[in-house]
């Protein structure tokens, strides 16, 4: 039976990560230099991109969770089943909306690089450019996995002393230069984070997850400024500023929901909540944006297109993960289980 403080923190961290998610959706409608709709919330709408780090704090909890005592086999089948059906259908339906909407043309070799995930490593472009940040989630799966198969996850002094030292070195000298194709260095910090907040469950505010989370954090405050001026347009010292405190914030949060502090009971509700998010960041960007942008509906109002838009891919998130995942990861756990 599943501990029903864990329960109601995997809650809610479901409705953190719902509307991490929905802040993600309105950057990428609203706050591009193509918007011309409710404007007035740009300034608040522009820092939605920070939903991608939290999504990555959120992910060092969650996948830590799910590795201690479990089987390198087990963790793979679930990271596998969670990942891929979702991803298969957005790949195409995504090709097949902005294929029909816009000049953009994909290859067939492009399609089918990016139903594998690994299209990076293949040397072919993102289908669509948020797929980015699934690849800095396969690594930090493949780390774990690594760690799980060798019995050293359970050694975290060790492992997360050298990936938090590896990260600060990066930092400084862009070394060791190869750590980009087993880790994401400008986003490890998000990870070991949620990493911190699961030890913190586990063994509370000991001398080394204190130390641990504080330098983190830093480097999650100090990227988090550093990135600003890449999300935002025409952005200020102002903007990173607030970008900082805005990821301070969401560790503060973290500490009060790894504590118990903040607790939402966990349902059915918050649980399918939690699981649209994943179907409703792959969907929304580029099949979205070309559907806003659309010469066929340049008679129609943006602000009702970017509602329409933004209630449909909810719409179908929901449907992709009630009748895609749901049964396509009950066959696949039955066939690899």
């Amino acid at each position: 039976m599943v501990n029903s403080k864990i329960s109601g923190r995997i809650a809610t961290l479901d409705v953190l990560r719902f509307f991490a998610a929905f802040a993600v959706v309105l950057y990428h409608f609203i706050a591009r230099p193509e918007a011309t709709a409710f404007q007035s919330f740009e300034p608040v709408v522009r820092f939605g991109y920070l939903g991608v780090p939290i999504f990555f704090m959120i992910s060092g909890y969650v996948i830590s969770l799910s590795a201690e005592n479990g089987s390198a086999y087990k963790f793979a089948v679930s990271r596998f089943v969670r990942l891929y059906p979702a991803r298969w259908f957005s790949v195409l339906f995504t090709v097949a909306i902005v294929t029909l909407l816009s000049d953009r043309t994909f290859n067939v070799l492009q399609v089918l690089a990016n139903l594998t995930l690994l299209n990076d490593y293949l040397g072919f472009e993102n289908v669509d450019g948020v797929y980015w940040t699934l690849q800095a989630e396969l690594k930090f799966y493949a780390c774990v996995f690594v760690l799980v198969l060798t019995g050293l996850f359970n050694r975290y002094h060790i492992w997360l002393s050298i990936w938090l030292a590896a990260t600060v070195i990066y930092m400084f000298t862009k070394q060791p230069f190869l750590m980009g194709w087993f880790i994401s260095p400008s986003y490890s910090s998000f990870f070991i984070v949620g990493v911190c907040f699961f030890l913190v469950q586990k063994n509370g505010f000991d001398a080394y997850n204190l130390i641990v989370l504080t330098i983190a954090s830093a480097l999650c405050a100090y990227y988090a400024h550093n990135q600003a001026a890449d999300y935002i347009s025409g952005g200020a010292e102002s903007d990173s500023e607030i970008a900082s405190l805005i990821v301070v914030a969401a560790i503060v949060l973290f500490v009060c929901i790894a504590k118990n502090l903040i607790v939402i009971n966990g349902g059915k509700f918050f649980f399918t909540l939690g699981a649209l998010t994943y179907p409703l960041y792959l969907l929304h960007n580029s099949a979205g944006k070309a559907v806003i942008d659309s010469p066929l509906l340049a008679s129609v109002s943006q602000s009702y297109l970017i509602v329409g838009v933004g209630c449909g891919v909810t719409v179908l998130s929901y449907l992709v993960f009630h009748y895609i995942e749901q049964p396509t990861a009950r066959r696949l756990r039955q066939l690899l289980l």
